[in-house]
């Protein structure tokens, strides 16, 4: 009996990674779609939070188990110099009594979010005055066994490994647990959506029902109503199919309006026609040079995006010219 105790102890007292099945890429438009909701104290859920229940309940979100006070989860996982943080990292201060009474978590930039006795949940910078000189310490626990940008199952010869380490770098990207990137996953339209709005740091806090089968509480809502007040994604369909893959074509209207993409010479492509819906987004993702065609002179419009090919197309929007 005793044994079964402290294993029961020992689960709730330390994150599961063993069992987290969705990418952390998830996180910060997880945490942002929360920004603005009041604090409450003893609070876990969006009608109001406090600091530990913010933490616990987004992080559940990609698979880790947190305790639920702030002096507990100040216990688990491992500690981070304040120069070595990356995202999903929780960072600690020491505010109305001694030692860890208030927590956030690392979403990169200098920056955390947080259950905010006076905001609310916000965003805050770690050199804010009142927040650097009460900064007592960060915890990692999310599963990260590579370095930024370092990848299990991306080797040095992988086709995209210089895209895919680029973003890993550049924390755009942070894939799964224990550092796999799953690069022949399909990516899904609401993976697309989050990354997206997560790269162009729209406001993601809105979370009313706007397609039927994006309920409020699915953790890309915020980003999937973000595309559709930037008029990225269309407000009229009725279903998002946000764990569809994206394909080819979807990829190049969602990219031609994200950035802002200009149109080129006519498509070449044997599978694309001008009566097509996608047709100009497809011109303009070609010459941007985002996407090419086959070596066949087909597009493939309708085939499925995976996560190494999204992360290509992504690298070459970022840095275009």
């Amino acid at each position: 009996m005793r044994r079964f105790v402290s294993a029961l102890l020992l689960f709730f007292l330390f994150p599961s990674f063993a069992y987290a099945s969705d990418s952390y890429d998830r996180l910060v438009p997880l945490a942002k779609k929360y920004v603005g909701v009041p604090y409450q104290f003893g609070g876990s859920s969006e009608k109001g939070f406090d600091c530990s229940g913010f933490t616990r309940h987004v992080m559940s979100g990609v698979g880790v188990t947190l305790a639920r006070t702030t002096a507990e989860q100040y216990k688990q996982g491992s500690a981070v110099k304040k120069e070595d943080l990356r995202v999903g990292d929780l960072v600690f201060f020491e505010t109305y009594k001694k030692g860890p009474s208030h927590a956030g978590i690392y979403i990169g930039g200098n920056e955390f979010i947080h259950a905010s006795s006076s905001k609310g949940i916000a965003v805050s910078s770690l050199d804010d005055s009142y927040y650097k000189k009460r900064y007592i310490g960060a915890r990692r626990v999310l599963a990260y066994e590579q370095a930024a940008g370092q990848f299990e199952d991306i080797g040095n010869d992988f086709w995209a490994n210089k895209e895919i380490e680029a973003l890993g770098k550049e924390e755009i990207v942070l894939g799964y647990a224990k550092s796999y990137f799953k690069p022949d996953e399909m990516m899904t339209r609401a993976d697309a959506a989050g990354l997206i709005a997560a790269h162009f740091d729209f406001n993601m806090n809105d979370r009313k029902k706007t397609f039927q089968d994006v309920p409020s509480d699915h953790w890309a809502v915020g980003a999937i109503n973000a595309l559709v007040k930037e008029r990225i994604v269309d407000k009229q369909m009725t279903s998002f199919q946000p764990d569809e893959p994206i394909t080819r074509e979807q990829l190049a209207i969602w990219f031609a309006e994200a950035w802002k993409l200009k149109r080129g010479a006519d498509v070449p492509f044997a599978d694309v026609k001008e009566t097509d819906a996608a047709y100009d987004a497809i011109e303009k993702l070609v010459a941007s040079g985002i996407a090419n065609g086959y070596e066949d002179g087909t597009f493939r419009p309708k085939d499925a995006v995976t996560r190494a090919q999204f992360a290509v197309f992504l690298y070459r929007a970022i840095h275009m010219k």
